[in-house]
């Protein structure tokens, strides 16, 4: 049985991403834990009401829970209901530390009037600390199986050592096709970025793949023009300090970056994780 972490705030966006996350593992038996964190400044301020925030989250998460098994019967599924007073991310970080977490999904709010940000500081909080692959919902987006997957890659990974498997996983589970694009920059592949190549192709032969390269001076430009002539429904990049995913989440220049995340978007930590029965 697989185990997914919702962190949810009640929100129309944290109920859609919850939303697909019942759907994505319709036919598979999953844990969901859904959580709320109470940590604000409200709580700051107010903190000797304590005892009634953590009797109305708890009342919340139950009204969610009921929402949830009135819309999405399965017997497939279960569910632990966590309220704490704990940052959004430090609980992240401390639960996937302590337990067997294989995923984490939640809703996330797109750049919008000058913000700095492509996603909102929760998410980005949370791709930052989870040592466990992360797949972020746009606010809006609805869910499609995820039939072609995205893999935008600089080759810079050894992935004759770092481990795809979860990746693996959703591919088998929706028998998808992977789509590896590599932005040139006018380059030629190095060495070391031909044998991550080489390896990519050998760990997706049995699936089926798409290997592309588009020679673009800007990642996003690069994204955007592959979907209009390839559709998708997931895209997914490995959280490495030597690829360009810090850029996409952190450019302070958003009136230059022209791609916004509008597809469900999985991120897979830097270091190999643990490999759990899903």
């Amino acid at each position: 049985m697989r185990t997914v972490l919702l962190p949810t705030d009640f929100s129309d966006n944290s109920y859609n991403a919850i939303q697909y996350a019942l759907q994505l593992f319709k036919n598979s038996r999953t844990k969901f834990i859904l959580l709320n964190t109470l940590y604000n400044a409200d709580f700051i301020i107010y903190s000797s009401l304590y005892g009634v925030y953590k009797e109305n989250s708890i009342k919340n998460l139950s009204r969610f829970l009921k929402k949830i098994e009135e819309e999405f019967p399965n017997k497939l599924h279960e569910f632990e209901l966590v309220s704490t007073f704990k940052m959004l991310h430090e609980e992240i970080k401390d639960r996937v530390a302590q337990e067997t977490i294989d995923l984490i999904i939640m809703g996330t709010e797109g750049a919008q009037d000058g913000s700095e940000l492509i996603f909102g500081t929760n998410t980005v909080h949370a791709i930052k600390v989870a040592k466990c692959p992360l797949l972020a919902i746009p606010a809006g987006a609805t869910y499609k199986e995820p039939k072609n997957i995205l893999f935008p890659n600089d080759l810079k990974l050894d992935f004759a050592e770092y481990d795809l498997w979860f990746l693996k996983s959703i591919v088998e589970q929706f028998e998808a096709k992977v789509h590896i694009l590599n932005v040139s920059f006018g380059k030629d592949l190095e060495e070391n970025q031909q044998k991550s190549k080489e390896a990519l192709q050998k760990y997706f032969d049995d699936y089926g793949y798409i290997f592309g390269r588009i020679n673009r001076d800007s990642v996003m430009d690069a994204l955007q023009e592959y979907q209009k002539e390839n559709p998708v429904e997931m895209l997914v990049m490995v959280k490495n300090k030597h690829t360009f995913i810090e850029k996409l989440l952190f450019s302070s220049l958003v009136h230059e970056v022209a791609y916004n995340v509008k597809i469900p978007f999985l991120v897979l930590p830097t270091e190999n994780y643990k490999r759990h029965e899903v």
